[in-house]
């Protein structure tokens, strides 16, 4: 959700300002695949794998090794384009505070609604992404410890590092819708099979 609003903000204010969405399709992504891949994988923890196996650190932490290690290799290559740096280093700063505490993000439940907290108890002990957190956990300043409910029924929670991901997110549309391409060359095409 934190990342639809970064897109829709940064287009609308793009828009506004002068920029043309067009442009955005004139921009070189390398390793597109890869970054798309990661994506699914971590869906597919959520989504798919979430209930058929016990969230042991084993695989937890191998899933995320998975996510995120084909997610920087998607990422690297792309360090040029602006607003890349930003929002690899929102997905470091996830990725450091998941593997310091068994392949899960702890997630901060204590400013929910009692209603909320009950449903999601049960839902965090059998996820494969997520945990709660407790007194124990490692790096909880990195963790999920904000929450919002923006035009949404159900509150949803984020790390600091969803911040810098969407921050990014924010200024690569912005700055491309403005014509300002970075390192690449103006009129590149997005392409996934740079490896």
């Amino acid at each position: 959700m934190l990342f639809l609003v970064a897109v829709i903000i940064s287009l609308v204010v793009g828009s506004v300002s002068g920029g043309k969405i067009s442009r955005l399709g004139e921009i070189e992504i390398d390793r597109v695949v890869w970054i798309a891949s990661s994506f699914l994988i971590k869906m597919a923890s959520s989504h798919v794998l979430t209930g058929r196996f016990e969230p042991s650190s084993g695989i937890c932490l191998s899933l995320s090794m998975l996510t995120y290690l084909t997610l920087f290799y998607g990422l690297y290559p792309n360090l040029r384009l602006p607003g890349f740096t930003l929002l690899t280093a929102g997905a470091f700063s996830n990725f450091l505070v998941i593997i310091a505490n068994g392949g899960r993000m702890p997630v901060d439940l204590s400013h929910l609604e009692p209603g909320v907290v009950e449903s999601q108890i049960p839902v965090l002990m059998r996820s494969l992404t997520h945990c709660q957190l407790i007194t124990d956990t490692k790096l909880k300043v990195l963790a999920d410890i904000f929450s919002w409910r923006f035009l949404i029924i159900k509150p949803t929670t984020f790390s600091i590092g969803d911040v810098l991901m969407a921050a990014g997110v924010f200024f690569f549309v912005l700055k491309i819708m403005h014509g300002d391409f970075g390192e690449c060359e103006k009129g590149d095409k997005i392409r996934g099979d740079r490896v």
